[in-house]
């Protein structure tokens, strides 16, 4: 399959283990991921390496033309399970370039910015400083991706504060369409290479998407680095003609019409793995 989509939950936070964070940090808006929620990244990204090669031939020479690219909410959360997920699939090919694995950041996925989240706005300083973070990375020298910096964003920055339900619904279906749309409009003048996109973003986002992926209502509590699958099915394929069409009534004609699977005249996104986390069996308290 030519274009995947995989949705990911960032892994275990700190300020949900440990309850005197949120006292002792200048930033008690934007924890970091605890040691267990990095090993969980890293498995995370070693499953993603593992599942795409159901859906492809195995010789080595169409493993090579894989082009992975990771979408990310700019929180530290995020961005470390990205890059957690980058260094799983790195380290499971040994003769993947950084060049295979780009790195994206995009605030369309950020947390819901919410007052039920937060009593005051998030500043957008954050993104400034992952950035900084991932300049002073890339600069010492990691070889298992690249940032990609030329990416010009869906948001640039965090959404308004405070954000209603409607507005966070419709900002990340906003999301999907504006990171998938150039990858599926490609692929009708070039199918040779697989391309696997990963979002990895917060628990509402996550549903969003997913929601608006399998056009059911999928809505559930994803685990720390819960992933969902969504295999895009070109129209007029063999594979598009076996998938049954499925209807629903969306209660909200804008998130209807930002929806990149609705009608779409090019295909349909088809979920077949959602919310699990089974690949981390075997990780302490997962």
């Amino acid at each position: 399959m030519p274009l995947t989509l995989f949705l990911v939950r960032h892994g275990e936070r700190m300020d949900h283990v440990e309850s005197s964070f949120l006292y002792t940090t200048p930033t008690p808006y934007d924890p970091p991921l605890t040691p267990r929620g990095k090993r969980q990244a890293e498995k995370t990204g070693a499953y993603i390496y593992d599942i795409r090669l159901e859906t492809i031939d195995k010789d080595r020479d169409h493993q090579r033309n894989a082009e992975y690219v990771i979408y990310v909410s700019p929180f530290l959360r995020t961005v470390e399970t990205a890059v957690g997920i980058a260094e799983g699939i790195s380290t499971s090919q040994s003769n993947l370039p950084a060049s295979a694995i780009k790195l994206r950041i995009e605030s369309a996925l950020a947390e819901w910015h919410t007052a039920a989240y937060y009593a005051q706005a998030v500043p957008n300083s954050i993104i400034t400083t992952r950035v900084e973070e991932l300049h002073r990375l890339t600069a010492s020298g990691q070889p298992f991706f690249e940032v990609d910096w030329t990416y010009k964003p869906v948001f640039d920055q965090l959404p308004d504060y405070p954000e209603g339900i409607y507005e966070v619904s419709k900002r990340c279906a906003d999301a999907l369409q504006g990171i998938a749309a150039p990858y599926i409009e490609s692929l009708q003048q070039d199918s040779s290479k697989d391309i696997v996109l990963i979002i990895v973003t917060h628990g509402w986002c996550f549903n969003v998407i997913q929601e608006a992926c399998s056009k059911e209502s999928t809505w559930t509590e994803a685990g720390f680095c819960a992933i969902s699958r969504a295999r895009w099915i070109p129209k007029g394929t063999q594979e598009e003609q076996r998938v049954p069409s499925i209807k629903i009534d969306l209660p909200d004609e804008d998130i209807k019409k930002a929806d990149v699977n609705d009608n779409n005249p090019l295909g349909k996104w088809i979920v077949d793995i959602t919310s699990s986390v089974e690949h981390l069996k075997g990780i302490l308290g997962s």
